[in-house]
């Protein structure tokens, strides 16, 4: 996984709960001295990565709907309009955004070594509700849910994603 998910992720802990939080979870999920967790374009293990969040829901004592929630917003409203803007402003809406995700991840992680984003399928059920696939063998279908709900509040549009399995959730946006 690319450092900039353990990056925003740090940022998030550090900004909303204090340093001293951020070290915590880094010494719950034995990664005190794994390198490249600040680097946006550094490698980190997934394990590594699962290990952060498990230990953010410990330390901070939340559930991970709650983490990832908290990550989405901060990915979309904060993170990623600076470190991606070029990519960002290239999107007028939320539906937008969540149905260009797919090729945005092409484009950004095409020259990048050990690149493996996740992949989406999307199929509409009828004009407001959109069914999304995520492919990755990371299971992380709960951060995307977190993510798509980050992007409503990034275009302040009231939308809802209901997880569907590990592997789908459902959409509705409302207008």
């Amino acid at each position: 996984m690319k450092g900039a998910m353990s990056s925003c992720l740090a940022q998030l802990v550090e900004t909303q709960f204090g340093k001293d939080q951020w070290e915590a979870i880094k010494r719950d999920a034995d990664a005190q001295r794994v390198a490249g967790l600040r680097l946006a374009m550094s490698d980190v293990d997934d394990a590594i990565f699962s290990r952060l969040i498990q230990s953010t829901c410990k330390v901070l004592g939340i559930s991970a709907a709650q983490a990832a929630d908290a990550f989405g917003e901060y990915w979309c409203c904060t993170y990623a309009p600076r470190i991606y803007k070029a990519y960002w402003v290239r999107f007028k809406s939320a539906r937008e955004m969540i149905l260009g995700m797919d090729q945005v991840h092409s484009e950004v992680t095409d020259d990048m070594a050990n690149a493996r984003p996740p992949r989406f399928e999307y199929r509409w059920e009828n004009e407001r509700a959109l069914v999304v696939t995520y492919q990755s063998p990371r299971d992380l279908i709960d951060l995307y849910i977190g993510l798509a709900r980050g992007v409503g509040k990034y275009f302040q549009e009231k939308l809802s994603v209901q997880k569907l399995s590990s592997s789908q959730c459902r959409i509705r946006f409302a207008g």
